[in-house]
């Protein structure tokens, strides 16, 4: 597997992990390594751990790593050529299942047809799967859904939106 470990430009997502104290941010996140790097803030001390040993400090830190986190994956699956030219793009969101457990929702965008054959929701499916298996076998906190959609061009104020 490959990946580019893109630096994080916007303010980073704020966490905590074992072993580490002060104001910490996530600025890299390898999903092949299954680490991030963060950065005591202000300082140039940085550090990779396990990215089972990330904890967000809130919502909004946990949409901005999850965002990360996809864009690293879905790059990874770019250069592995599993990534398929129908996504149009995708966005993320970070909430609670219908149990109420932590979840991570990850909407892929579809041109929109009149008819989808059957070969088409085939590939969409399997495109899916994937995604969710690399995302399950990263063992995280968040349980991740993978959902199609078609796109739209209207925006959704408050969702990370990424394009294909």
């Amino acid at each position: 597997m490959a990946s580019n470990r893109a630096i994080l430009k916007e303010k980073r997502p704020q966490i905590a992990t074992q072993g580490h104290y002060g104001d910490l941010e996530v600025i890299r996140v390898d999903v092949t390594a299954r680490t991030a790097t963060f950065q005591v803030k202000n300082t140039n001390y940085e550090e990779t751990v396990p990215l089972s040993t990330i904890r967000p400090l809130t919502e909004e830190d946990s949409g901005k790593f999850w965002e990360a986190l996809v864009a690293d994956l879905m790059r990874v699956l770019r250069i592995e050529a599993h990534y398929p030219p129908f996504v149009k793009g995708y966005e993320v969101e970070t909430g609670e299942d219908s149990t109420g457990d932590p979840s991570v929702y990850i909407t892929i965008f579809v041109s929109p047809e009149q008819k989808y054959s059957q070969a088409t929701v085939s590939r969409w499916n399997s495109f899916s799967n994937i995604l969710l298996d690399r995302l399950l076998g990263l063992r995280l906190q968040r349980y991740p859904y993978v959902r199609i959609g078609e796109k739209r061009k209207r925006q959704i104020n408050g969702l990370a939106r990424r394009s294909a």
